[in-house]
């Protein structure tokens, strides 16, 4: 039987989201391929490894777990658009933090909200399309929120794109914003870890000669930067470079001359 902390210890959030890991003393020896699989279902998790065949389960009676269960998803859509307002000294504070200019009019708050930043979001065009909101509460649930101001545009990207020949593709906006900001490259927030079929698109038809992945370094990242060159080097043409950075933080982590001197 697989150790329980194990388990405990490596659970995915979502019920139907399976990872793999390496299994800590497993009983056929050295596991360097990650062949445990652990699996979360409606009833608990369950796992298997496949180089010594032992399975694991961990039921929904333990505290932890079910807090797991329970997580409330870091960001929802909305269509409801929010009051815009000056930004906050919070919100100042927040930007500031990750080297962000808070005079920047694609950086704004929300009426009534002292503790949310809401972020313009803008398509390849650089049409405006909705906005993303921070709320920067402590332990705050959802973390972001996605307004977009018409049907068809939901679920886009957020573009920053002014006719260079390399893209960044990020995880989150203030990564894509940096990006762009100290590199000039153009760039683009997925606004989650996928790669959806209409950036694929997008991406295509502005025929960059180097695409370069740069999500976030954790389970999640990983995974979807490994997706997203599959589907570009099936989809964009051999001629375009595409590289996978494997970078221990994000790019909004960054010093301004750290995001040069990787990107440039």
């Amino acid at each position: 039987m697989i150790d329980r902390k194990i388990l405990l210890d490596n659970a995915p959030s979502v019920v139907g989201q399976q990872v793999h890991i390496n299994h800590t003393e497993c009983e056929a020896g050295v596991d360097n391929k990650r062949r445990l699989y652990i699996k979360r279902t409606d009833r608990g998790l369950v796992a298997y490894c496949h180089h010594c065949n032992q399975s694991g389960f961990a039921s929904d009676d333990d505290s932890r777990l079910s807090t797991w269960i329970n997580k409330p998803t870091a960001s929802v859509t909305s269509s409801t658009k929010p009051v815009i307002a000056s930004l906050a000294v919070e919100g100042k504070l927040w930007l500031h933090s990750h080297y962000c200019d808070p005079t920047k009019n694609i950086f704004n708050g929300v009426a009534g909200e002292r503790h949310k930043v809401a972020l313009t979001l803008h398509n390849p065009e650089q049409q405006p399309i909705g906005w993303q909101v921070r709320n920067l509460a402590p332990n705050a649930t959802p973390k972001y929120t996605t307004h977009y101001t018409n049907s068809s545009s939901k679920g886009d990207a957020a573009w920053f794109h002014y006719f260079s020949r390399t893209l960044v593709i990020t995880e989150d906006y203030l990564s894509a914003y940096r990006v762009n900001h100290d590199t000039s490259h153009s760039s683009v927030a997925l606004l989650r870890t996928a790669l959806s079929d209409k950036t694929l698109r997008q991406i295509h038809d502005l025929n960059f000669e180097y695409v370069l992945i740069w999500l976030d370094p954790d389970e999640a990242g990983v995974q979807g930067a490994t997706k997203a060159y599959k589907k570009l080097n099936h989809f964009l043409p051999s001629t375009t470079k595409i590289i996978v950075l494997g970078i221990d933080k994000e790019p909004k982590q960054c010093t301004p001359a750290e995001l040069y001197d990787t990107l440039i």
